[in-house]
């Protein structure tokens, strides 16, 4: 088995990927599993790791969702608040989800 380790998807329009300026042209699209799938099969790469592209927790829980519905994604690399106090119970809802 083939797994890339990191690998993100966005939509520039959700307003997540401020960092994305104009400098960024040539991917300042949506990147969606659908996009990325095509790319797998012609490099026999069976599965892949999500990574977080902005520091949102948001982000983290609809990551979390994608990976439920997408075959390929084994895995998400997420973001929480490492000082919020309620850190740990954040946590423990996110590893709660399927």
């Amino acid at each position: 088995m083939v797994i890339d380790g990191h690998q993100h998807f966005w939509d520039p329009a959700d307003g997540s990927c401020g960092w994305m300026t104009e400098d960024y042209a040539a991917i300042r699209r949506v990147f969606s599993p659908e996009d990325l799938r095509p790319a797998l099969a012609a490099a026999g790469v069976d599965r892949t790791i999500l990574v977080q592209t902005w520091h949102s927790l948001d982000e983290t829980r609809a990551f979390l969702e994608t990976a439920s519905r997408t075959d390929f994604v084994a895995g998400v690399v997420g973001w929480v608040d490492l000082t919020d106090p309620e850190v740990a119970a954040t946590l423990s809802r996110l590893k709660a989800r399927p």
